[in-house]
């Protein structure tokens, strides 16, 4: 039995499993070039690959990754044609590997091995979307990243057996963590985050071309809206802007979860006695908002006739106290520090000089900014044109610091794309500002830059309500202050008063026993 055995291992070894693709595959490898030294050594490699997919019973036609990650962990008892076993591998599986990719690569070319059949189409569209990011800016030093780390992206899913239009989270997920076996340098490229923003970027790109349907869905950007018909509706009928709509709906959906998302089943008390307990666990102003957004929610489904009207008294006032604070503010000078720490040396320091004036001088909001477009601006006239809350357009006068500093950033610093907001991001993708959020970060950036760290507060608001505690004690009325900051009601105007201290002082009268 034995003799049997060895003489059927030694007609096993005798035989050369490259031999059917010997001269098609040594063509092809001459082909590119190789030395010749080269060329035997990723032979040899072939030929143990083949000799494996014999043994273990694997058809070529169904060669894939997890089919190479076996080859490469398999305890070898592979016959080697003439020369016994093979060696050991060890800890040169990636260099073992090597020649096994060139017959893989050769195998899928001439349609021996099954596989999508869409690589050439998935560079053709690494090119556009690389072409597409030059156009919004980038630096080649970042397109090279993005173009070695999408090609990455492209050879693991030829090799991992799937096609384009198959591209979804969960794909693009299994990419992050998956056990490298992809031929070429891939682990030489840069950190793992900049690989995670090039390949979300990248399969954005594929949902917008069409080519994957599930892609636009797979950053997790572009899911679909919450409450849809309540923010259409907030929209169409009661003309809020974006910003306005996306905290309305904030609000709503963190009420939803208890009190259900049947309409129909409300009732006044649960809905009373589930704001109360919201009310407990947030502050007096998110109380209000909370509040105020569940009344509009509930208007919008009344409307509908989902729900009964009466339900809106139903819900709670959220305790608060009207004109009971103190507008947050800074002196001007503190102002005219800030503004002047601003770097113009710098593109992002002319920018954010710009917005500072601008904030400072004509006490905007920070939406505001983010709006302002180019066609806002009336150089003839010196006058900037801004559409408020309520989306009724003031044009105000361009002081004269402020439109400079605007005319710096837009011949020195803009970039010039077909961008119609005034404002965009110094670094490529070069788009607009995307929220207040960026404005507020801008001006606490600056009083980082003026070493100023006492402020009531950091944000935009901190500049509109300095502006006008300024103009107060200069002596401004609260109606042209009111003017100014486009406040619709003297009623809000009317905190104003109680910011000039000395004044108040003055007009109080005695407490009544001489008490303090």
């Amino acid at each position: 039995m034995s003799r049997e055995i060895g003489r059927n291992t030694a007609r096993g070894a005798d035989r050369d499993p490259l031999r059917p693709y010997h001269e098609e595959f040594l063509n092809r490898l001459k082909r590119a070039d190789l030395s010749e030294k080269r060329i035997q050594f990723l032979l040899g490699h072939a030929r143990h690959f083949l000799a494996w997919l014999e043994r273990d019973g694997t058809s070529i036609e169904t060669v894939d990754d997890v089919v190479l990650k076996r080859f490469r962990d398999h305890d070898c008892r592979c016959a080697r044609p003439r020369h016994g076993r093979y060696r050991e591998h060890g800890r040169r599986s990636r260099q073992l590997l090597s020649g096994v990719f060139w017959l893989v690569r050769f195998f899928e070319e001439t349609g021996r091995t099954r596989h999508p059949g869409d690589y050439d189409e998935a560079v053709r569209l690494l090119e556009a979307f690389l072409q597409q990011l030059a156009a919004d800016g980038y630096k080649p030093t970042t397109l090279g990243l993005y173009r070695q780390t999408c090609r990455h992206f492209i050879v693991w899913l030829q090799r991992s057996r799937t096609a384009l239009k198959e591209v979804s989270a969960d794909i693009r997920d299994r990419f992050f963590v998956h056990e490298c076996l992809c031929p070429g340098f891939f682990r030489r490229q840069a950190g793992p985050l900049s690989n995670r923003i090039a390949v979300e970027r990248f399969v954005d790109f594929l949902g917008v071309q069409g080519v994957a349907p599930d892609a636009r869905a797979a950053s997790g950007r572009t899911s679909g809206e919450p409450l849809p018909a309540f923010s259409a509706w907030l929209r169409s009928h009661r003309g809020l802007r974006e910003s306005s709509i996306d905290a309305y709906v904030r609000r709503v959906r963190a009420v939803l979860p208890e009190i259900g998302d049947a309409p129909g089943q409300y009732d006044a008390t649960l809905l009373r006695d589930t704001l109360l307990r919201r009310f407990e666990q947030v502050s007096q102003v998110q109380a209000r908002d909370m509040a105020i957004a569940m009344r509009v929610y509930l208007r919008f489904l009344a409307s509908c006739g989902v729900c009964p009207p009466a339900l809106i008294g139903a819900v709670p006032t959220a305790p608060s106290w009207r004109l009971a604070t103190l507008p947050r503010y800074i002196p001007s000078e503190t102002i005219e520090r800030v503004v002047a720490a601003c770097d113009t040396t710098t593109a992002t320091g002319i920018r954010d000089r710009a917005i500072l004036l601008l904030l400072a001088r004509l006490a905007l909001r920070a939406g505001d900014i983010t709006g302002l477009e180019l066609d806002d601006l009336d150089w003839a006239n010196a006058r900037v044109r801004v559409c408020g809350k309520s989306r009724h357009s003031v044009a105000l006068p361009l002081p004269q610091d402020a439109g400079d500093a605007v005319l710096a950033y837009l011949e020195q610093v803009r970039p010039r794309v077909r961008e119609s907001k005034v404002f965009l991001r110094i670094h490529a993708p070069h788009r607009a500002l995307s929220n207040s959020k960026v404005i507020g970060g801008i001006v606490t950036r600056a009083l980082e830059q003026a070493g100023i760290d006492n402020t009531p507060s950091r944000g935009a608001y901190l500049f509109r309500h300095s502006v006008a505690t300024a103009l107060l004690r200069n002596g401004a009325s609260l109606d042209a202050i009111g003017a100014l900051l486009r406040h619709r009601s003297p009623n809000t105007t009317a905190i104003y008063a109680k910011v000039d201290r000395p004044m108040l002082q003055e007009v109080a009268q005695p407490w009544i026993g001489g008490g303090q």
